[in-house]
C-alpha cells in the first residue's frame, strides 16, 4: 500500500512538473517562430530534453539524494530554463531574459490560482501540493490564461526584427542603445514585489496559495504587470519600426540619386542618337572640303560630351546596376579608373534596400577617398553570387581603392566620419547588414589601399 502511494505521489509530482514546463515551451516557441536557432527537429529535441531534465530533478532528489531539499534545486531548475531559451531561440539577450522572467511571474500566478480553486472544491486533498485533484485545475487555468497572455503580451513580441547587438545605427549614423538591454529589469521588479509578499508573511507556500485574498493580491500585481508589458512592447515595436524607416529612407535616398543619374545618362544617349544624323552630314562636308583640323575638333567634342567609354550595364540585378552606373559616372567625372566585375542575378536573398545601402555606402566612401589622391587613382570592385551544394546561396563583395588621408578610428575601434562629428555612417550600416545575414565584413586600410570584404549567407 505504501509503495502504491509512493508511486502515485511520484506520478503526481512528475505530471505537475510537466504541466509547469510543456505549455510554456510551446508558448515561447510559437511566439518566437522565425527566430529559432536550429531547424525544427533539433529544436523539438532540445525542448524534449528540457522537459525530461526538469522532470528528472524530482527523481534525482528523491532516489539518489535521499529527498534532498533546499534553494539549490530551484536555482538549478531556473538555470535549465535559461539554458533552454538561449540555446533554442536567437534574439537579443535582454528580450529573451524579459520573456523568461515574465513567464516565470505569470506561471506562478497560474499554479497559485489553480491551488486556490482546488481548495474550494477539494479542501482535504488540497492540503497536498501534488494530489491528482490539483492537475485538472492547472489545465483549466492554463486553457483560460495562456491565450490571454499570448494575445496581450506575446502576439506582437517579435513583430519587428530586433538587433542582436547592444546598439544599432539610425539612417544618419547615430548610435542608439538597444532598449532590451535594460527592459528585462522591469519583470525583475515585479518578481521581487511578488517574492517579498509571498515569502515575507511568515506562512508556508501552501497556506498562501489557499488564501483567496493572497491570490487576489497576486492577480492585481500580475494584471498591472501585463499592462506595463503591453505598453513596453508597443513602445519598442514603434521605436524599432522608426529605426527601420530611417534605414529605408537612407537606402531610398541612395537609390533616388542612382535613378536620377541613370535617367540623365539615358537622356544624353537619346540626344546623341538624335543628333547623330547632323554629325554625319557635317562629316560629309569635312570630307568634301578636306579640312582635317575640323574633323579632329568634332571628334574630341563628341567623345568629351557623350562619355562613350562609360558602360551602362554591369550586372543583371537592377538595383546593383543602377548604383554601379551612378558611381561609374562619379568616377569618370573625377578621373578615377573604375573596374567592375559583378555577377549578380536579378533575384537574390538579399533585400534590394540592403543591396543599395551596401554598394552605395562603400562606393561613396571609396569615391570620396579617391578624390583626395594626387596622381593615380583607382576603384576595383568584384561581386559574386554563388550557390552551395545544399541549395543555399552566398553573396560576396570585394572593393579596393586608394586614399590619401589615413582613416581614423575612435577608442571603440570604429571609423570616424570625415564629413561630420562622430562615427562614420557607411561602415556601420554595412556591418549591421552583415550581421543581419549572419555574414562577416572586413574594413582594412593598409599602405594607402583601403580594402573592404563582405560575405552574406542565405538563412
Amino acid at each position: 500500500m505504501t509503495s502504491d502511494f509512493s508511486l502515485a505521489e511520484d506520478a503526481g509530482h512528475l505530471l505537475y512538473t510537466f504541466l509547469c514546463t510543456f505549455p510554456y515551451i510551446i508558448l515561447i516557441l510559437f511566439s518566437f517562430k522565425g527566430h529559432w536557432r536550429f531547424r525544427k527537429s533539433i529544436t523539438f529535441l532540445i525542448s524534449a530534453l528540457e522537459i525530461i531534465m526538469q522532470m528528472s530533478i524530482f527523481m534525482i532528489r528523491k532516489y539518489l539524494l535521499n529527498g534532498s531539499t533546499g534553494p539549490f534545486w530551484a536555482i538549478f531548475s531556473n538555470v535549465l530554463d535559461v539554458i533552454f531559451i538561449y540555446v533554442a531561440i536567437k534574439d537579443h539577450p535582454g528580450k529573451l531574459a524579459f520573456a523568461l522572467i515574465m513567464i516565470s511571474n505569470l506561471g506562478t500566478f497560474i499554479i497559485m490560482l489553480a491551488k486556490c480553486l482546488e481548495s474550494f472544491f477539494f479542501p482535504e486533498q488540497s492540503n497536498e501540493w501534488y494530489n491528482f485533484t490539483y492537475h485538472p485545475f492547472i489545465v483549466l487555468v492554463l486553457i483560460v490564461v495562456l491565450p490571454v497572455i499570448y494575445r496581450l503580451v506575446f502576439r506582437d513580441f517579435v513583430s519587428t526584427p530586433s538587433a542582436y547587438e547592444p546598439y544599432t545605427f539610425t539612417g544618419d549614423g547615430k548610435k542608439v542603445w538597444n532598449a532590451w538591454r535594460y527592459l528585462w529589469l522591469v519583470p525583475v521588479l515585479f518578481y521581487l514585489m511578488w517574492m517579498q509578499f509571498y515569502y515575507g508573511g511568515g506562512r508556508t507556500t501552501l497556506e498562501n496559495a489557499k488564501d483567496p485574498m493572497n491570490v487576489l493580491y497576486l492577480f492585481f500585481i500580475d494584471a498591472g504587470s501585463v499592462l506595463v508589458y503591453r505598453i513596453i512592447i508597443n513602445a519598442t515595436n514603434l521605436y524599432e519600426r522608426h529605426l527601420l524607416l530611417l534605414a529605408e529612407n537612407h537606402a531610398n535616398s541612395i537609390q533616388r540619386l542612382s535613378y536620377e543619374s541613370l535617367n540623365i545618362r539615358l537622356e544624353n544617349l537619346r540626344k546623341t542618337r538624335h543628333d547623330l544624323r547632323h554629325h554625319v552630314a557635317f562629316l560629309k562636308q569635312i570630307r568634301n572640303s578636306g579640312d582635317i583640323s575640323a574633323l579632329d575638333e568634332l571628334i574630341n567634342e563628341y567623345t568629351e560630351t557623350n562619355n562613350l567609354d562609360q558602360p551602362i550595364f554591369f550586372c543583371e540585378n537592377e538595383t546593383v546596376n543602377i548604383v554601379l552606373a551612378y558611381y561609374s559616372e562619379i568616377a569618370y567625372e573625377n578621373n578615377i579608373p573604375f573596374s567592375v566585375k559583378a555577377d549578380i542575378p536579378e533575384e537574390t536573398f538579399v533585400e534590394k534596400k540592403d543591396l543599395s545601402v551596401i554598394f552605395g555606402n562603400i562606393l561613396e566612401n571609396a569615391s570620396d577617398a579617391c578624390r583626395e589622391v594626387e596622381g593615380e587613382r583607382f576603384i576595383d570592385l568584384v561581386a559574386t553570387y554563388r550557390t552551395a551544394p545544399d541549395g543555399k546561396h552566398s553573396f560576396m563583395l570585394s572593393v579596393k581603392n586608394n586614399y590619401a588621408t589615413e582613416p581614423v578610428r575612435n577608442e571603440n575601434d570604429v571609423f570616424c566620419s570625415t564629413k561630420h562629428e562622430g562615427n562614420g555612417i557607411g561602415v556601420s550600416s554595412v556591418q549591421s547588414i552583415a550581421q543581419k545575414y549572419d555574414g562577416v565584413s572586413s574594413f582594412m586600410p593598409k599602405e594607402g589601399i583601403f580594402s573592404v570584404s563582405l560575405i552574406l549567407y542565405e538563412k
